[in-house]
Order: C-alpha cells, then structure tokens, then sequence
C-alpha cells in the first residue's frame, strides 16, 4: 500500500494503516485514515497509465468508507456458510441488491433492505458504530 515516495511520517502511517486492514479488514476507519488511504488512491491513478481520469476525490473518499461495511456483510454471510443465492432465498433479498450492499453501491439499494440485510446478518451492533464514525456521509449528497 505505501508508495515509495511519500514522507517518512506518510510512510509510517501507511504501513500501520495497512498492518490495522490486514489485522482486521472490517475494521472502521477514522476521518485522518480515509484521507489517507484516499490520497493513496488518487496517486495510484494518477502515476497510472490507464487511459481514465483520476476520480472525483469525494467518490475516493466514499467508497474507502464504505468498503468495511461491505467486508463486514460478506465477511458475516461466509461464516454463515451462505453463498448470494442462499443469502438471498433467507433474507427475500434479490442477489443483485445483496452484491450492491457488499460493494458498497448502496445508493442502488432500499433502506429497509439494507437494514433487514444487517440484522439476518447479526451486525446491527457493528453498522451503528460504523454510523457514528460515518455521521458526514448522512448529511452529504450521495456520490456512490
């Protein structure tokens, strides 16, 4: 994850961002993480030769909060031994709205859905704290 160019003290807190995401791919990011890892990202477009422009920094810093939401619902159906189509018999979900929620492209996905999806999965304590450290996504307009 850490670019060889960065600062030592970037350097540093990429390495312990990365060491915390290996430890626990679910874990919830603080405000400085997301910065950062969204920084990290917009790099890696930019230094790339693929032929698309860099993302919108908003999109960036969405969709790296979201991924551990999304980690957190598929790490839960594994240990549940449940594929999507299980999943989705258990929940009444349609597959394709289960994959929005793990993807993390839950504009594409009804409330009610998702909450339903969160508590045949046992994680509603986990999405509330995720909420909290979340709040600025509430109150910002969707871009996922």
């Amino acid at each position: 994850m850490a670019n060889s160019g960065g600062t030592p003290g970037r350097d540093a807190s990429l390495k312990r961002l990365e060491r915390k995401l290996q430890r626990d791919r679910t874990a919830i990011l603080t405000d400085t993480e997301v910065t950062l890892l969204s920084q990290e990202v917009r790099t890696a477009f930019a230094e790339s030769s693929l032929p698309i422009d860099p993302p919108n920094p908003r999109v960036v810093d969405d969709l790296v909060r979201w991924r551990s939401l999304g980690q957190c619902c598929r790490q839960a159906r594994y240990e549940r031994g449940w594929g999507l189509r299980v999943a989705s018999v258990v929940t009444q979900i349609p597959q394709y709205r289960i994959r929005a929620i793990e993807d993390g492209h839950l504009a594409q996905v009804r409330a009610d859905l998702a909450r339903r999806y969160f508590r045949v999965l046992g994680i509603g304590s986990w999405v509330e704290r995720w909420v909290r450290a979340n709040r600025n996504l509430l109150d910002a307009p969707a871009s996922v």
